[in-house]
């Protein structure tokens, strides 16, 4: 937050934002407004009433040229491809505050890295008070939590991936940039009835899942890289086991035994086991791939 005696301001340089970005005011009850706030007050510090001046010139930078950002200030005044430059004018009383009401309505269909650039300028008539602020809004995608039929995971995210490829083939006959609105997909093993979707249109990821049996639409809101980053490493296969402990083999000619760990090696990911049901207790090497712990089930 930046804070003068006579302007507040949280603008950072670069806001980072998603298409169709929906944030929630406590003045509405629409939770599915796409405009992204920024505070900006000035306040009057002299004791007479005086005029202020603001300026806002962007700049577009655009895969799509048709696609429209906007950029409002106090509801009066719209910004977009056509109108690149706006000025406002307003009087304070003595000691009184204004919030500008700045805000970015994001864009429907925008591109990873489309950009806003935005000077903006805000000036009192008597040339005490000056502030200018260079800023940027970059679209980039999102990460949900896609929620389905548990023990289904992986066959649900597959069939998304399948039908968003889909997709973008018929999208490409009206549109060569048309892009698979499935950017990125994971379904770790250890999470049930969830698995992560990364896109730059939710809303169209919602209309693609309709036909999917078992996927359950999206928990709400969106999550960090930084939550998920942990299941982006595959944790070595022999993680958790221990010696002695029960084991199923799931797969090859044991397929359905119960056995007990006689030794592991991490290097090459595999355990030696003893069936328990064998009459001659004869080692078994097995992949640690095959096996599944019973200790922890």
């Amino acid at each position: 937050m930046m804070e003068y005696d006579w302007l507040t301001s949280d603008i950072s340089d670069v806001i980072k934002v998603a298409c169709d970005k929906r944030i929630k005011k406590l003045d509405e009850k629409d939770d599915r407004e796409k405009i992204v706030p920024m505070n900006v007050a000035v306040k009057n510090i002299q004791p007479s009433k005086r005029k202020f001046d603001v300026n806002i010139v962007t700049s577009m930078h655009l895969k799509d040229p048709s696609i429209e950002w906007k950029m409002k200030l106090r509801d009066e005044y719209s910004l977009s491809e056509e109108k690149k430059e706006l000025n406002y004018e307003f009087e304070l009383d003595g000691n009184k505050s204004r919030d500008l009401g700045l805000e970015i309505d994001t864009p429907i269909g925008g591109y990873e890295g489309d950009e806003l650039d935005v000077h903006l300028s805000i000036k009192s008539e008597d040339g005490i008070n000056s502030y200018e602020k260079n800023f940027k809004a970059v679209l980039v995608p999102v990460i949900k939590i896609a929620k389905c039929t548990i023990g289904k995971e992986l066959d649900i995210a597959i069939d998304l991936s399948n039908h968003a490829e889909r997709d973008r083939e018929e999208r490409k006959a009206r549109n060569q940039n048309a892009e698979n609105e499935v950017m990125a997909i994971m379904s770790p093993y250890e999470i049930k009835g969830y698995f992560f979707i990364e896109t730059m249109h939710a809303d169209r990821i919602e209309v693609l899942s309709k036909a999917i049996r078992g996927f359950k639409g999206f928990v709400t809101g969106d999550i960090d890289i930084s939550e998920i980053e942990k299941y982006l490493t595959p944790k070595p296969a022999v993680t958790g086991l221990e010696m002695g402990s029960l084991i199923e083999i799931v797969e090859g000619p044991f397929k359905g035994e119960r056995a007990k760990i006689t030794a592991i090696d991490a290097a090459k990911e595999e355990v030696t086991v003893q069936l328990i049901e064998s009459m001659v207790p004869i080692p078994v090497t097995v992949k640690a791939e095959a096996i599944r712990n019973l200790d922890k089930a």
